[in-house]
Protein backbone atom coordinates (compact mmCIF):
# COMPACT_ATOMS: atom_id res chain seq x y z
CA UNK A 1 0.00 0.00 0.00
CA UNK A 2 2.86 2.58 0.99
CA UNK A 3 4.32 2.17 -2.84
CA UNK A 4 1.08 3.25 -4.07
CA UNK A 5 0.92 6.45 -1.81
CA UNK A 6 4.36 6.88 -2.94
CA UNK A 7 3.85 6.83 -6.37
CA UNK A 8 0.59 8.83 -6.38
CA UNK A 9 1.90 11.13 -4.14
CA UNK A 10 4.49 11.91 -6.25
CA UNK A 11 2.34 12.35 -9.56
CA UNK A 12 0.42 14.73 -7.29
CA UNK A 13 3.51 16.70 -6.75
CA UNK A 14 4.14 17.28 -10.35
CA UNK A 15 0.80 18.35 -11.46
CA UNK A 16 -0.56 21.00 -9.09
CA UNK A 17 -2.39 23.21 -11.05
CA UNK A 18 -1.43 26.56 -12.34
CA UNK A 19 -3.35 29.13 -10.25
CA UNK A 20 -5.67 31.37 -12.27
CA UNK A 21 -5.73 34.31 -9.60
CA UNK A 22 -4.00 36.15 -7.04
CA UNK A 23 -4.80 35.90 -3.92
CA UNK A 24 -7.80 35.46 -1.04
CA UNK A 25 -7.96 35.73 2.60
CA UNK A 26 -9.16 32.89 4.55
CA UNK A 27 -10.64 33.85 8.20
CA UNK A 28 -11.54 30.99 10.78
CA UNK A 29 -14.86 31.44 12.26
CA UNK A 30 -15.65 28.85 14.55
CA UNK A 31 -18.11 30.52 16.17
CA UNK A 32 -20.60 33.29 15.04
CA UNK A 33 -20.78 35.27 18.43
CA UNK A 34 -17.82 37.30 18.45
CA UNK A 35 -15.40 38.39 21.53
CA UNK A 36 -15.14 42.32 21.16
CA UNK A 37 -11.47 42.00 20.28
CA UNK A 38 -12.67 40.03 17.53
CA UNK A 39 -15.12 42.55 16.40
CA UNK A 40 -11.75 44.95 16.50
CA UNK A 41 -10.49 42.53 14.46
CA UNK A 42 -12.94 41.98 11.98
CA UNK A 43 -13.08 45.90 11.36
CA UNK A 44 -9.41 46.33 10.66
CA UNK A 45 -10.47 43.84 7.87
CA UNK A 46 -12.57 45.14 6.46
CA UNK A 47 -11.14 48.87 6.58
CA UNK A 48 -7.67 47.79 4.88
CA UNK A 49 -8.52 44.38 2.88
CA UNK A 50 -11.78 45.12 2.03
CA UNK A 51 -11.63 44.79 -2.06
CA UNK A 52 -9.86 41.06 -1.91
CA UNK A 53 -11.78 37.61 -2.23
CA UNK A 54 -12.38 36.67 1.64
CA UNK A 55 -13.71 33.50 2.73
CA UNK A 56 -15.27 32.13 5.96
CA UNK A 57 -13.94 28.71 7.54
CA UNK A 58 -16.71 27.54 9.27
CA UNK A 59 -17.89 24.16 10.20
CA UNK A 60 -20.43 22.68 7.30
CA UNK A 61 -23.96 22.70 9.38
CA UNK A 62 -23.24 26.26 9.64
CA UNK A 63 -24.27 29.24 6.70
CA UNK A 64 -22.73 32.29 7.49
CA UNK A 65 -24.39 35.92 5.65
CA UNK A 66 -22.18 38.95 5.60
CA UNK A 67 -21.13 41.31 2.66
CA UNK A 68 -18.00 40.59 1.38
CA UNK A 69 -17.71 37.34 2.11
CA UNK A 70 -18.14 33.59 1.36
CA UNK A 71 -18.01 30.43 2.80
CA UNK A 72 -15.72 27.49 2.84
CA UNK A 73 -17.74 24.75 5.24
CA UNK A 74 -15.80 22.39 6.94
CA UNK A 75 -15.84 19.08 8.18
CA UNK A 76 -16.56 19.89 11.68
CA UNK A 77 -13.67 17.91 12.76
CA UNK A 78 -11.46 20.59 11.72
CA UNK A 79 -13.15 22.82 14.58
CA UNK A 80 -13.08 22.99 18.25
CA UNK A 81 -9.42 22.82 19.27
CA UNK A 82 -5.97 24.90 18.25
CA UNK A 83 -5.18 21.13 17.58
CA UNK A 84 -7.76 20.25 14.98
CA UNK A 85 -7.39 23.55 13.28
CA UNK A 86 -3.58 22.19 12.59
CA UNK A 87 -4.43 18.86 11.69
CA UNK A 88 -6.46 20.21 8.78
CA UNK A 89 -3.79 22.42 7.93
CA UNK A 90 -1.55 19.86 6.79
CA UNK A 91 -4.22 18.01 4.48
CA UNK A 92 -3.93 18.54 0.60
CA UNK A 93 -7.60 18.19 0.13
CA UNK A 94 -8.09 21.71 2.45
CA UNK A 95 -5.16 23.55 0.21
CA UNK A 96 -7.18 22.13 -3.15
CA UNK A 97 -9.99 24.20 -2.30
CA UNK A 98 -7.80 27.20 -2.65
CA UNK A 99 -5.68 26.02 -5.42
CA UNK A 100 -7.35 28.73 -8.18
CA UNK A 101 -5.43 30.75 -5.63
CA UNK A 102 -1.62 31.75 -5.91
CA UNK A 103 -1.77 33.07 -2.20
CA UNK A 104 -3.94 33.11 0.27
CA UNK A 105 -3.54 35.17 3.43
CA UNK A 106 -4.59 33.11 6.70
CA UNK A 107 -6.21 36.31 9.23
CA UNK A 108 -7.52 34.80 12.60
CA UNK A 109 -9.66 36.90 14.41
CA UNK A 110 -6.86 37.39 17.09
CA UNK A 111 -5.07 39.25 14.72
CA UNK A 112 -4.86 42.99 13.13
CA UNK A 113 -4.22 44.67 9.74
CA UNK A 114 -3.00 48.09 9.40
CA UNK A 115 -2.08 48.86 5.97
CA UNK A 116 -3.05 47.32 2.77
CA UNK A 117 -0.08 45.89 1.62
CA UNK A 118 -0.82 42.36 0.61
CA UNK A 119 0.18 42.47 -3.28
CA UNK A 120 3.04 43.94 -2.54
CA UNK A 121 3.81 40.74 -0.19
CA UNK A 122 2.46 38.36 -2.95
CA UNK A 123 5.45 40.15 -5.24
CA UNK A 124 8.32 38.91 -2.69
CA UNK A 125 8.53 35.63 -4.41
CA UNK A 126 8.32 33.92 -0.33
CA UNK A 127 6.40 30.45 0.04
CA UNK A 128 5.45 31.52 4.07
CA UNK A 129 5.73 34.11 5.96
CA UNK A 130 4.11 34.88 9.19
CA UNK A 131 5.09 36.98 12.67
CA UNK A 132 8.63 35.73 13.70
CA UNK A 133 9.22 33.89 16.67
CA UNK A 134 11.41 35.08 19.06
CA UNK A 135 13.41 33.81 21.13
CA UNK A 136 12.01 35.89 25.25
CA UNK A 137 10.01 35.15 27.59
CA UNK A 138 7.03 35.25 26.00
CA UNK A 139 7.73 31.99 24.15
CA UNK A 140 10.22 29.90 25.94
CA UNK A 141 10.76 27.12 23.47
CA UNK A 142 11.95 29.30 20.65
CA UNK A 143 15.92 28.21 20.75
CA UNK A 144 16.59 30.96 17.76
CA UNK A 145 14.62 33.40 15.87
CA UNK A 146 12.63 32.49 12.91
CA UNK A 147 9.77 32.72 10.65
CA UNK A 148 7.05 32.36 11.82
CA UNK A 149 3.65 32.55 13.04
CA UNK A 150 0.74 30.74 11.30
CA UNK A 151 -2.08 33.24 12.64
CA UNK A 152 -1.59 36.03 10.71
CA UNK A 153 0.31 34.93 7.56
CA UNK A 154 0.66 34.41 3.44
CA UNK A 155 1.63 31.13 1.65
CA UNK A 156 1.74 30.36 -1.58
CA UNK A 157 -0.53 27.84 -2.39
CA UNK A 158 0.77 25.85 -5.45
CA UNK A 159 4.34 25.80 -3.20
CA UNK A 160 2.62 24.43 -0.39
CA UNK A 161 0.71 21.22 -1.70
CA UNK A 162 3.73 20.41 -3.28
CA UNK A 163 5.81 20.33 -0.33
CA UNK A 164 2.57 18.08 1.54
CA UNK A 165 2.42 15.73 -2.10
CA UNK A 166 5.78 15.41 -1.38
CA UNK A 167 5.78 15.10 2.45
CA UNK A 168 3.56 11.78 1.48
CA UNK A 169 5.81 10.50 -1.23
CA UNK A 170 9.27 10.84 1.39
CA UNK A 171 6.74 8.80 4.10
CA UNK A 172 3.56 7.72 3.28
CA UNK A 173 2.76 7.14 7.13
CA UNK A 174 1.89 10.22 7.26
CA UNK A 175 -0.70 10.04 4.54
CA UNK A 176 -2.27 8.00 7.05
CA UNK A 177 -1.50 10.17 10.30
CA UNK A 178 -3.56 13.29 8.83
CA UNK A 179 -6.20 11.31 7.62
CA UNK A 180 -6.92 8.16 10.52
CA UNK A 181 -5.10 10.05 13.64
CA UNK A 182 -8.37 9.58 15.43
CA UNK A 183 -8.47 5.79 14.44
CA UNK A 184 -4.68 5.65 15.54
CA UNK A 185 -5.16 7.08 19.14
CA UNK A 186 -7.90 4.48 19.43
CA UNK A 187 -5.31 1.98 18.34
CA UNK A 188 -3.01 3.42 21.56
CA UNK A 189 -6.03 3.55 23.97
CA UNK A 190 -5.84 -0.44 23.83
CA UNK A 191 -2.67 -0.95 23.17
CA UNK A 192 -1.42 1.24 26.08
CA UNK A 193 -3.59 -1.22 28.68
CA UNK A 194 -2.42 -4.76 26.61
CA UNK A 195 1.35 -3.76 27.37
CA UNK A 196 0.63 -2.61 31.20
CA UNK A 197 -0.20 -5.88 31.66
CA UNK A 198 2.20 -8.20 30.64
CA UNK A 199 4.72 -9.38 33.30
CA UNK A 200 7.61 -7.18 33.90
CA UNK A 201 9.76 -10.17 33.56
CA UNK A 202 7.97 -10.96 29.61
CA UNK A 203 8.72 -7.34 28.74
CA UNK A 204 11.42 -6.38 26.87
CA UNK A 205 12.43 -8.06 23.63
CA UNK A 206 8.59 -9.36 23.80
CA UNK A 207 7.38 -6.02 24.18
CA UNK A 208 10.07 -4.01 21.93
CA UNK A 209 7.85 -3.80 18.96
CA UNK A 210 4.62 -3.04 20.87
CA UNK A 211 6.71 -0.18 22.61
CA UNK A 212 8.14 1.25 19.05
CA UNK A 213 4.76 1.17 18.29
CA UNK A 214 2.89 3.06 21.03
CA UNK A 215 5.73 5.80 21.18
CA UNK A 216 5.15 6.70 17.26
CA UNK A 217 1.61 6.95 18.11
CA UNK A 218 2.73 9.20 20.86
CA UNK A 219 4.49 11.37 18.27
CA UNK A 220 1.85 11.75 15.62
CA UNK A 221 3.51 15.25 14.09
CA UNK A 222 -0.27 16.43 13.71
CA UNK A 223 -1.17 16.01 16.68
CA UNK A 224 2.09 17.25 18.44
CA UNK A 225 3.51 20.12 16.32
CA UNK A 226 1.85 23.71 15.49
CA UNK A 227 1.40 23.69 11.60
CA UNK A 228 3.59 26.95 11.76
CA UNK A 229 6.77 24.91 13.04
CA UNK A 230 6.37 22.13 10.40
CA UNK A 231 6.42 25.10 7.78
CA UNK A 232 9.20 27.18 9.71
CA UNK A 233 11.32 23.89 10.48
CA UNK A 234 10.60 20.86 7.72
CA UNK A 235 8.94 22.49 4.38
CA UNK A 236 12.55 22.91 3.45
CA UNK A 237 13.44 18.96 3.39
CA UNK A 238 10.96 18.12 0.83
CA UNK A 239 10.98 21.18 -1.28
CA UNK A 240 14.73 22.65 -0.95
CA UNK A 241 13.41 25.70 -3.37
CA UNK A 242 10.77 26.50 -0.74
CA UNK A 243 11.35 29.88 0.31
CA UNK A 244 10.57 31.25 3.97
CA UNK A 245 11.07 34.77 5.12
CA UNK A 246 13.86 36.24 6.92
CA UNK A 247 13.50 37.25 10.61
CA UNK A 248 14.07 41.12 9.17
CA UNK A 249 11.18 40.22 6.50
CA UNK A 250 9.05 38.94 9.26
CA UNK A 251 9.23 41.27 11.28
CA UNK A 252 7.87 44.08 8.54
CA UNK A 253 5.16 41.63 7.80
CA UNK A 254 3.81 40.84 11.39
CA UNK A 255 4.57 41.26 15.34
CA UNK A 256 3.77 38.87 17.54
CA UNK A 257 5.65 38.82 20.94
CA UNK A 258 7.30 41.99 22.63
CA UNK A 259 5.65 43.98 19.94
CA UNK A 260 7.25 46.95 21.59
CA UNK A 261 10.79 45.59 21.21
CA UNK A 262 10.03 44.59 18.09
CA UNK A 263 9.03 48.13 16.91
CA UNK A 264 12.14 49.27 18.34
CA UNK A 265 14.01 47.00 15.80
CA UNK A 266 11.92 47.78 13.12
CA UNK A 267 12.83 51.96 13.56
CA UNK A 268 9.51 52.55 14.52
CA UNK A 269 7.61 51.38 11.93
CA UNK A 270 4.49 49.31 12.50
CA UNK A 271 4.31 46.21 9.95
CA UNK A 272 1.90 45.24 7.97
CA UNK A 273 0.03 43.51 10.67
CA UNK A 274 -0.02 41.85 13.80
CA UNK A 275 -1.19 38.20 15.96
CA UNK A 276 -2.17 37.49 19.44
CA UNK A 277 -2.41 41.92 19.83
CA UNK A 278 -4.66 41.05 23.08
CA UNK A 279 -2.14 38.46 24.75
CA UNK A 280 0.96 40.11 24.16
CA UNK A 281 1.06 43.70 25.30
CA UNK A 282 -2.46 44.97 24.82
CA UNK A 283 -1.57 48.34 26.14
CA UNK A 284 0.95 48.76 22.98
CA UNK A 285 -1.71 47.85 20.08
CA UNK A 286 -4.49 49.87 21.76
CA UNK A 287 -1.43 53.27 21.79
CA UNK A 288 -0.95 52.67 18.34
CA UNK A 289 -4.61 51.80 16.91
CA UNK A 290 -6.17 54.19 19.36
CA UNK A 291 -8.48 53.00 22.14
CA UNK A 292 -11.34 55.29 20.99
CA UNK A 293 -11.03 53.88 17.58
CA UNK A 294 -11.45 50.34 19.66
CA UNK A 295 -14.41 51.11 21.24
CA UNK A 296 -16.10 52.54 18.12
CA UNK A 297 -15.21 49.18 16.15
CA UNK A 298 -17.26 47.32 18.90
CA UNK A 299 -20.19 49.79 18.90
CA UNK A 300 -20.65 49.76 15.52
CA UNK A 301 -20.23 45.87 14.97
CA UNK A 302 -23.50 44.44 12.76
CA UNK A 303 -23.98 40.79 13.98
CA UNK A 304 -23.19 38.09 12.25
CA UNK A 305 -26.15 36.14 11.30
CA UNK A 306 -26.61 32.21 10.41
CA UNK A 307 -28.37 29.55 9.23
CA UNK A 308 -27.79 26.52 11.11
Amino acid sequence: MNWIIQKWATHQAEKVRTPTKQVAIMVPLPSVNLSPDEVVSMAQLRKHLDGYDKYFLVPENVEVNIDGFKSTPLDCKHFGSAANHNRMLYRTDFWEKFSDYEFVMMYHLDALVFSDQLEEWCGRGIDFIGAPFLVCDSSPWAKEERVGNGGFALYRVPSVLKVLWLRYAADPSKYWEDHCWKLLEFQASILRPLRAAVPSWLKGKATASLRQQLQKMDHIEVNERGNDLFWAYEATKYLPEFRIGTVDEGLAFAFETEPAACFKRTCGKLPFGCHAWGRYDREFWEKHLGSSQTKLAQEEHQPISKTA
